[in-house]
């Protein structure tokens, strides 16, 4: 058989499984490292699987904060659009409040990532809001965190929940968690919940647009059709 003919025999032959395998959707990944020690490895399997080789975006709240600044609701303070949002008070006179904290054991004994991270109390819930330029893979370092519950909102309104594993409760206990959103639709919020826990907090906020790659039947797929539209002008010719 000529290649081409074989191009298009298989091109055709695939294209309904093709078709029909786009329309099905995997869950989102998450990568939740077990101990400071594993945060390392954990971070490179989820670069890994979100094709990147390092994030568009960072924010390590290094740079101009102040201890005691309230980050709440600002916008076009951090890059790629991200908002940081606490909703958790509610009642008449209501303070929401993300606060720039630093020092040794200012995040309930345990330590920020470098010199300052964000904090939060134990009244649900703190939200990553990425609505103005929605991301495909989001992590962060979780701070003095009681094994809990999250919510990750895609654009077109479903979600998906994941569980963050409880941290150490001083020194430099820190650990890596991150989302990629696979074959989700893209990713405009994350909604974490601190319920139950005094003081806990969150450094190193990693986010951005994945690269999207050519699936490897696709090039078969066009080969085929190339193939088919090769014939009809063949057989008009003819």
């Amino acid at each position: 058989m000529n290649t081409w003919k074989k191009s298009l025999f298989l091109g055709v032959a695939l294209a309904p499984a093709l078709l029909a395998g786009a329309g099905a959707e995997a869950a989102m990944l998450t990568f939740n490292s077990t101990t400071p020690a594993n945060n390392a490895t954990t971070r490179a399997s989820w670069l890994t699987a979100a094709g990147i080789s390092s994030p568009d975006y960072l924010v390590d709240f290094e740079t101009g904060f102040a201890n005691g600044d309230n980050v709440h609701g600002v916008s076009g303070l951090f890059p790629g659009g991200l908002v940081l949002l606490d909703n958790s008070n509610t009642g008449p006179n209501p303070s929401p409040a993300v606060i720039i904290r630093s020092g040794a054991g200012s995040i309930n004994g345990s330590n920020p990532v470098g010199v300052f991270a964000a904090t939060h109390d134990e009244a649900a819930y703190l939200w990553l809001d990425f609505s103005a330029q929605p991301v495909d893979y989001v992590a962060f370092m979780d701070i003095d965190h009681a094994g809990t519950s999250g919510v990750a909102f895609f654009s077109g309104g479903s979600s998906a929940t994941f569980s963050l594993e409880t941290t150490g409760g001083s020194g430099n206990s820190a650990e890596f968690f991150g989302l990629y959103r696979n074959d989700q639709p893209a990713i405009v919020a994350l909604r974490l919940d601190s319920s139950g826990d005094g003081r806990w907090g969150v450094d190193n906020i990693e986010y951005g647009p994945a690269p999207v790659p050519l699936p490897a039947a696709l090039p078969l797929l066009a080969s085929g059709l190339a193939g088919l539209a090769g014939l009809r002008r063949w057989r008009r010719q003819g």
